[in-house]
């Protein structure tokens, strides 16, 4: 069975959890296995740059949960990457992910990633252009320096504010075709 992880990069419930979640959902009825995990749930300490240790033991000395996600990781058939747009860049949460995933590359393993698949996904308030560029940060510079076939990538807009609302992405007209786009995603990772 094929298996995708699914990494969220938003500090709290909102719009991309909801896409996450739909995505699950589809995936689910394609028959293949996903996991999600919530970064803003985990303990992902920043990267110390302690390439004196990094690069002779080709490990992490850092003890936080980076360990389990990197496992998956390394098990996973494909990605979903899914972040908001922060000043046309990912979260600091996500980006504190990526510097973590280093040790693959410095370990020699970003070969284990060609043969998987990416998709990546931003949410943004403002216009679909600046949240096309936080998209390209991490498909076009994470995604390549990997090795991870990027499939598919897609920018929604959302709203910021959502009180309380968390299916403000399905609802707010702004995506009036989220539903085909996020079949579409799924049609290219599987």
């Amino acid at each position: 069975m094929m298996k995708i992880l699914s990494i969220c990069g938003s500090p709290r419930k909102g719009n991309s959890e909801a896409i996450i979640l739909k995505l699950q959902q589809q995936l689910k009825e394609k028959g293949v296995e996903n996991e999600i995990v919530l970064l803003r749930e985990k303990k992902i300490n920043r990267c110390l740059g302690c390439v004196e240790y990094c690069n002779h033991e080709l490990k992490c000395q850092i003890q936080d949960d980076m360990s389990d996600i990197m496992d998956k990781m390394e098990k996973a058939d494909g990605f979903v990457f899914v972040s908001p747009n922060y000043y046309k860049m990912p979260t600091g949460l996500f980006k504190d992910f990526i510097d973590r995933t280093t040790i693959f590359y410095v370990a020699g393993k970003e070969k284990l990633f060609n043969s998987k698949k990416a998709v990546v996904i931003c949410i943004g308030e403002g216009e679909t252009k600046d949240t096309d560029a936080c998209v390209n940060i991490i498909a076009d510079n994470y995604c390549q320096a990997m090795g991870l076939p990027v499939v598919a990538k897609k920018s929604f807009q959302g709203h910021g504010e959502l009180k309380g609302n968390y299916d403000d992405i399905f609802e707010n007209g702004l995506n009036p075709n989220i539903e085909k786009d996020l079949q579409n995603l799924i049609n290219a990772i599987i």
